[in-house]
């Protein structure tokens, strides 16, 4: 078998799942019972490639207490691809008797992997299915459904949402698009809602594959909140979303959310204006939940209306006459985005639609540089020249400014 035959037989199909993951488990706590009562925990994992790759095994270290057990649970996975027959075998062991179970055996067909066999649920054979899907360089999702009755109908009873990790734990992100979400709070209700979101909604999040870049009280409206996340690509966006807000973690928190909204459908869909122009991996480590520590930092969002997209003439103009500008006074220059045209794929989340757009992040180290940049910019004879001939032509109008400052645990921050 020659090199390509043997890329495209199957047996690479896992070396996504090389290397280290933290692990968001949705567990159903009685199965095959009508139950919908799911328990939360978490697990790290490591998967080392085995037999020079026709195989690999992994070790998954949960926080979880199985009932009656008094350590927290151990497994393991044994894959071994099937040079013959090219598919996959997969046998599950875990701490609680230490028993490989009988195998489930399947292939990858167009991205999803879909493998079946027969386990045993409380002394009375199953029908047992594994299914990965949701796979992108730092993420991946495996659920488990068990049929009782041959296969007619199944129930969905495990899912493991995988983000990457490095050495140190930290999550690695790929962020294709971004979400640039500006919420209209009920009045006096900011607060309240940055207190539930630090503490519930971003572990929460990026634990279903999503990134929580960066989250913002505006300076100038204190019934503004502003908030960025992203995604791999749009495919996992959706499915994100959707594992998010039908999910055990959004429910409970909902309508304590809600409370607080007057509305939250100011959204844009971003990506990266050029390779490389989106925002850098964050410098630190995010601070703990019920950290309180305040930043006086100020993050500038600029907003570019357009009358055509970006790429058409606006994009060179900006980073040859305005970046310039804006990347003195102290500022620290982060990204560039545009406008990412492509279809809402979760409509129960609105976007607005149809705008060409150009968006930079700058970041100040006060409120006071910040303020004198401006100053300075509004009457620099090269920036009024500038803008006043994009004014003419690509600029719909001048372009916003929002002031932002980052909350306690924002990782958008030096």
């Amino acid at each position: 078998m020659n090199t390509h035959s043997a890329a495209a037989d199957g047996r690479h199909d896992f070396d996504f799942l090389h290397g280290r993951w933290q692990v968001h488990n949705e567990r159903l706590r009685q199965r095959l019972s009508g139950s919908d009562d799911w328990e939360i925990f978490h697990a790290r994992q490591t998967c080392e490639p085995v037999l020079g790759g026709l195989g690999n095994v992994d070790a998954f270290l949960s926080d979880w207490h199985r009932p009656g057990m008094a350590d927290t649970f151990q497994g393991m996975t044994l894959r071994l691809f099937n040079l013959e027959h090219r598919h996959w075998s997969i046998w599950w062991a875990g701490s609680h008797d230490g028993v490989l179970e009988p195998p489930v055996v399947g292939v990858f067909e167009q991205g999803v992997g879909r493998f079946n066999g027969e386990l045993e649920h409380e002394g009375r054979p199953v029908q047992a299915r594994f299914i990965w899907s949701d796979i992108s360089a730092n993420t991946a999702h495996w659920h488990q459904e068990f049929s009782a009755d041959g296969g007619r109908t199944w129930e969905t009873n495990w899912h493991m949402w995988m983000h990457r990790s490095d050495e140190h734990g930290r999550l690695l992100h790929e962020d294709a698009t971004i979400e640039l979400r500006q919420y209209r709070m009920n009045p006096g209700r900011r607060d309240d809602l940055i207190d539930l979101f630090e503490r519930e909604f971003i572990e929460s999040q990026e634990a279903v594959g999503m990134h929580v870049i960066g989250h913002f009280r505006d300076l100038d409206d204190a019934d503004r909140y502003t908030w960025m996340r992203g995604f791999p690509n749009h495919a996992l966006r959706a499915a994100s979303l959707d594992a998010f807000y039908s999910g055990p973690t959004w429910l409970p928190h909902r309508d304590a959310a809600n409370a607080t909204l007057l509305d939250n459908d100011d959204v844009l869909m971003l990506k990266p204006a050029r390779p490389g122009s989106g925002f850098a991996p964050a410098a630190r480590a995010r601070a703990a939940v019920g950290s309180r520590e305040q930043s006086a930092e100020v993050v500038i969002a600029g907003l570019c209306a357009l009358n055509a997209p970006a790429q058409d003439g606006f994009l060179a103009r900006f980073e040859r006459e305005f970046a310039p500008l804006l990347g003195e006074g102290g500022a620290q220059w982060l990204a560039t985005y545009v406008d990412d045209a492509s279809p809402n794929g979760y409509p129960r989340l609105p976007v607005r639609e149809g705008e060409h757009l150009l968006v930079w992040f700058v970041r100040y180290p006060d409120e006071a540089a910040q303020r004198e940049h401006a100053a300075r910019l509004d009457t620099d004879p090269r920036w009024r020249a500038a803008l006043a001939e994009a004014l003419l032509g690509e600029l719909k109008q001048a372009p916003q400014r929002l002031r932002l400052s980052p909350t306690a645990r924002s990782e958008l921050r030096a």
